[in-house]
């Protein structure tokens, strides 16, 4: 992995990380992309089927299995949930980054999509505290911290893109 996308669902972690793949003509991994083509179920159908806990292991399996390879990878907003799932990101070489944006801009993505089932399921209230509870938790892990409020994906990407760069050439001074 050259680097690791985290944040809230909303956060624009798979748009941001498939820009940055076509950018750098790295391979693009989604944690929730990878899940339904291993299972053939979104995550809302496994979420129904064998709940969030269910979902989370599997969540943790997939990010096992991909730590190691090529590429930009874009995670689901809950991975940081697991313990597990935080310690492997943690202790990854790969620049963890947090797409953080303020609880505003992120519900204004959010109101639109009905594919999401923590949303579907969840008031307003109910989403800013799962909102405020993972704030710790993302910022625990993360390398670097993007703020994306009033930014389009695109400028995102370059912020992202500008980090990759630095901690590459910090690597190759290192050596």
């Amino acid at each position: 992995m050259k680097v690791i996308l985290i944040g809230f669902m909303g956060a624009g972690k798979t748009t941001v990380g498939q820009l940055l793949a076509e950018k750098t003509a790295l391979p693009f991994l989604d944690t929730d992309q990878l899940i339904v083509k291993q299972t053939g179920q979104s995550p809302g159908e496994i979420f129904a089927t064998v709940g969030e806990l269910g979902f989370r292991q599997l969540e943790q399996t997939i990010l096992q299995e991909n730590l190691t390879k090529s590429g930009i990878m874009a995670t689901g907003g809950g991975i940081i949930e697991l313990e597990q799932n935080r310690q492997l990101l943690k202790n990854s070489p790969v620049p963890v980054i947090y797409l953080s944006g303020s609880f505003g801009q992120t519900v204004e993505r959010l109101v639109k999509d009905n594919t999401r089932p923590i949303v579907r399921n969840k008031s307003l209230l109910e989403l800013a505290e799962l909102w405020e509870q993972r704030l710790k938790k993302y910022s625990g892990i993360a390398t670097e911290v993007i703020y994306t409020d009033n930014k389009t994906a695109d400028q995102v990407a370059e912020e992202v893109l500008q980090h990759m760069r630095a901690v590459n050439d910090e690597t190759t001074e290192n050596r």
